[in-house]
């Protein structure tokens, strides 16, 4: 297998016991390939059912595994840009971005991001005004306890 990033032959495999997986690896650049469903097994945080987003960018990169172009992407809920290849769901993570994919995965769980609260609008949001000044409530919606309206108009 010819690495996508130094495009040399120096590729090895190892058997990593705690993931139960045989992992290919470039001994050049450290590089991992990941085939089509081994990120999710060496990390149940992945997304299980990865695919190239449309604005992807195409590589000059071939697939170690079946030599087809490859993409590259913000892996997804991260920063980390990954490398993959459409065809065979195979994945590239440079140096160090395994372990950053771990890390930004876990923190991505531990703290989910809050939306922001919508304003109604329509029926709803007059529904509520009317409710706001029916009790007198006048002015600016920042006067409205949260506990009956948890927005207000900025």
């Amino acid at each position: 297998m010819m690495c996508p990033k130094c495009q040399r032959d120096s590729f090895k495999q190892k058997y990593v016991s705690a993931l139960d997986l045989t992992l290919d690896y470039c001994t050049r650049c450290k590089g991992i390939w990941f085939d089509g469903g081994e990120l999710y097994r060496a990390m149940p945080r992945a997304e299980r059912l990865l695919r190239i987003p449309p604005n992807a960018v195409r590589l000059d990169a071939q697939c170690p595994r079946c030599r087809a172009i490859l993409h590259t992407f913000p892996y997804p809920g991260t920063k980390v840009v990954v490398e993959m290849c459409g065809k065979c769901d195979g994945l590239w993570l440079d140096a160090n971005e395994f372990a950053a994919l771990r890390k930004a995965r876990q923190e991505l769980r531990d703290n989910p991001p809050v939306e922001e609260p919508v304003e109604p609008d329509g029926v709803k949001g007059a529904l509520i005004e009317w409710h706001c000044l029916d009790r007198g409530w006048r002015g600016a919606w920042a006067a409205v306890p949260e506990a009956v309206v948890p927005f207000h108009r900025g």
